[in-house]
């Protein structure tokens, strides 16, 4: 059965992919100049590697459910494709993305969820990217949003997680990063039929500052949302 969506989902890349999938700006460039890319958390890399961890990183009712061995990130055309597993690691690229360009951002979150839970503790009013390990092991994969909603980084979340959603993309008048969880895929993400979700993902990627991947372990199976990502960041649909 999954076999028979990933040669869908190929072919929907095939036809929806722009092949001039740049950054509106000179990312590459930027992050050169910034250090902090090369000693946090994320790994640059030439191309993923979906090892995964011996560390559990999510737990429910049904499981314990291991990770990514390393977070990464390549370059794509100059533009930065971060990959990490649980979503709430994507305040590491919105810390960095605003070291490096200084200015706010808009979100567009493509998800099978709003990741729109309350954080329970006190939220920063400035975010550090020398903080950043601790803002992640004080969030979790759903209150993420709200826990730097007092800082000075997102301007406006555009959500893509429910079927309305998904008849146009809107773009953004502001710059942007793209939140993609691979979890729309999965189960809970079946309320949308697979080309309408494949078109507005190619949309939304093909003038994203930044693209940031949650694999999102427990939402989705782990081997399924690999292929997925292999197939958006082939070689062809990009060049």
């Amino acid at each position: 059965m999954n076999q028979k969506v990933l040669w869908k989902i190929e072919s929907l890349c095939q036809k929806y992919f722009t092949k001039n999938s740049k950054s509106t700006i000179d990312v590459m460039s930027l992050y050169k100049d910034n250090i902090s890319i090369y000693n946090l958390d994320f790994k640059i890399v030439e191309e993923f590697d979906f090892s995964q961890s011996e560390n559990v990183v999510h737990s429910d009712k049904y499981g314990e459910y291991k990770g990514l061995k390393n977070s990464q990130v390549l370059f794509l055309n100059g533009k930065p494709i971060y990959l990490f597993d649980n979503h709430n690691k994507i305040v590491h690229p919105f810390l960095e993305y605003y070291e490096v360009v200084g200015k706010e951002f808009d979100v567009v979150h493509i998800d099978a969820h709003d990741d729109d839970a309350l954080f329970g503790g006190i939220k920063p009013q400035k975010t550090e990217i020398e903080k950043v390990e601790s803002y992640i092991k004080k969030t979790r994969i759903s209150d993420f949003f709200d826990f730097v909603s007092e800082s000075n980084l997102i301007k406006k979340i555009h959500r893509y997680t429910k079927s309305n959603n998904f008849e146009e993309f809107k773009k953004p008048e502001n710059p942007y990063i793209l939140s993609l969880d691979i979890d729309i895929f999965g189960v809970e993400g079946d309320f949308v039929d697979l080309e309408s979700k494949v078109k507005i993902i190619a949309k939304a990627w093909f003038e994203a500052e930044v693209v940031c991947i949650a694999m999102s372990p427990g939402f989705i199976d782990q081997r399924f949302a690999e292929d997925i990502i292999k197939i958006f960041i082939k070689e062809k649909p990009y060049k």
